[in-house]
């Protein structure tokens, strides 16, 4: 029974098809209908005043009056009153006395009897009337006026009618025309019908309402499953679709001016509203935090409908990248000390090979010399085992690319620092530090040289790293902090790091600022507040215990 009633059920097509021609016929009928009885109206009043216009015609004939006055000539009044009922196309004209006896009548066989229907307002009080009313000839629309003589004595009563089946003879015509029009109308609302019923599926893409409203509920279910912010906008700006953690950081706001108060976010929107061009992992402040946002058109055709918001925690990917970063550091730190202790390795080979012992031993000296005197130099100066390893890592780097990396031994930085705030800066100096050593590598070569130093005396952590490699321009220095931006030729997969720096700097509310080394090169500073960075009261006692 279900089955049969499943396919016995219209689809949609068909439910509206179905709907427009029942609303059509519905409305041609009631039309029709209020249009004939208009018509019989119209008729049958027509009929009245005609039948009225057509007695008062006969009521003053000279033919009529004279002989009706004198009754000499009978016959002449009954020719006379054919002629009238010929001429005026009425169903009969009757002539009758003041008596209410016929003297002339379209069928002879009914003169000299007596009228069916009353004349007394007629004759006794001089009316003139208009009704229905059935006679000899059947029902029929009658006027009746009075025949009066010249010195206005009624001498008699002229009697006009039109009998109603004729007239409904002429309302029939005039239906049979109402007829072909709606027939003439319903086939083209039809056509219509269906035509307006294939564009709505082709709109909705062929679906019946039941899928449509499946594929609403999965759309809620899709979007509510979603951990990262989602947030569809169409041209006009009106929220259309928004998830559970989207409402949280826009505060339930449905209009793109009261949701997304931030400029960059705003110029994203735009911007993809432009150029139909999806914009992707792009750091941006939304609601007091980062976010990696990523904005995709929605379109239909060439056409730009919308713009689709996906918003990521900047926490969760900085901590991959982190990860990623630290993960490099350490892998070209075991690459630069393998490289380095090989060929240190294979002197060493030679020179006992060659029995020169004392140059071995020299050589030995000086390795464990200088990697002591590094090792010295950052136990001494940095209280944070992370920064220290990162800042060793960079050394041995250093020497993988034969630049020269100088630590100045006046540096300090003992201040307890949180967790959180050791993992950010490790990531701000391995990078910056990073790209001045590839930089003087690859302008210098060999002579590449690279200096840093730090202080955390006063109320903020400085760090200067200068090179002798290339000397950023104005416009580089402006843009170099701009996501994905990168000085180097081949920037395909670079300027990461930086936008990882400046997301990093962001969390701790530190600066870069880049200007000219003193060694031909490029001088970054990296400050950072202390009070960004460091342990408080409460934690450094937690630490300590």
């Amino acid at each position: 029974m279900g089955e049969l009633r499943r396919r016995l059920r219209f689809g949609l097509l068909g439910q509206i098809i179905l709907l427009v021609t029942i609303l059509l016929v519905i409305s041609l009928l009631f039309v029709s209908a209020l249009f004939i009885r208009k018509v019989d109206e119209i008729v049958e009043e027509d009929a009245g005043n005609t039948a009225m216009a057509v007695a008062k015609i006969a009521a003053k004939d000279d033919t009529i009056l004279q002989h009706l006055e004198e009754r000499d000539n009978d016959e002449a009044i009954q020719q006379e009153s054919l002629k009238i009922h010929q001429n005026s196309g009425a169903d009969y004209v009757v002539i009758a006395d003041t008596n209410g006896i016929r003297i002339s009548h379209p069928e002879p066989g009914r003169i000299g009897k007596p009228t069916k229907t009353s004349n007394d307002p007629v004759l006794e009080e001089g009316k003139e009337v208009i009704y229905e009313g059935n006679g000899i000839s059947g029902y029929a629309i009658k006027a009746k006026t009075p025949i009066k003589n010249e010195s206005g004595d009624i001498i008699g009563v002229a009697s006009v009618g039109f009998l109603k089946h004729n007239l409904n003879d002429q309302i029939l015509s005039y239906l049979q025309e109402v007829i072909i029009w709606f027939l003439l109308i319903f086939i083209v609302g039809l056509v219509g019908a269906y035509l307006v019923a294939k564009r709505v599926k082709k709109l909705i893409y062929g679906l019946e309402p039941e899928e449509i409203s499946f594929l609403f509920k999965e759309k809620e279910t899709t979007l509510a499953s979603i951990k990262d912010a989602t947030i569809a906008i169409d041209r006009k700006g009106h929220i259309t679709s928004i998830n559970r953690r989207a409402k949280e950081i826009f505060k339930r706001k449905s209009v793109l001016e009261d949701a997304i108060d931030q400029t960059n976010l705003q110029a994203l929107y735009q911007a993809v509203l432009a150029d139909g061009k999806g914009k992707y992992n792009k750091y941006t402040f939304v609601a007091g935090d980062i976010y990696i946002v990523d904005a995709s058109p929605i379109k239909e055709a060439d056409e730009t409908l919308g713009v689709v918001f996906t918003l990521r925690p900047e926490t969760e990917v900085i901590d991959v990248s982190e990860t990623i970063a630290r993960m490099k550091q350490q892998a070209d730190q075991m690459r630069a000390s393998n490289h380095e202790f090989m060929n240190k390795l294979n002197t060493l080979y030679g020179l006992i090979s060659l029995k020169q012992y004392d140059k071995a031993l020299v050589l030995i000296s000086e390795e464990v010399e200088e990697q002591q005197s590094v090792v010295n130099v950052l136990m001494a100066s940095i209280k944070e085992p992370m920064i220290a390893a990162c800042l060793l890592g960079k050394f041995n780097r250093a020497k993988e690319l034969k630049v020269s990396l100088t630590i100045d031994e006046s540096s300090s930085m003992n201040m307890d620092m949180r967790p959180e705030a050791t993992e950010k800066i490790v990531t701000i100096i391995g990078n910056v530090l990073e790209n001045a050593l590839e930089s003087a590598s690859k302008h210098q070569g060999t002579k590449g040289k690279v200096f840093v130093s730090f202080t955390d005396l006063g109320q903020e952590v400085i760090v200067d790293i200068e090179d002798n490699g290339k000397r950023l321009s104005e416009k580089e220095k402006q843009a170099v902090l701009v996501d994905g931006y990168s000085t180097k030729k081949d920037a395909d997969g670079h300027g990461i790091g930086l936008t990882i720096v400046q997301a990093a700097l962001e969390k701790l509310h530190g600066d870069l600022y880049y200007g000219d080394s003193e060694a031909g090169g490029t001088l970054a500073t990296i400050v950072l507040p202390k009070g960004s960075v460091e342990n408080g009261p409460d934690e450094r006692s937690d630490s300590g215990r």
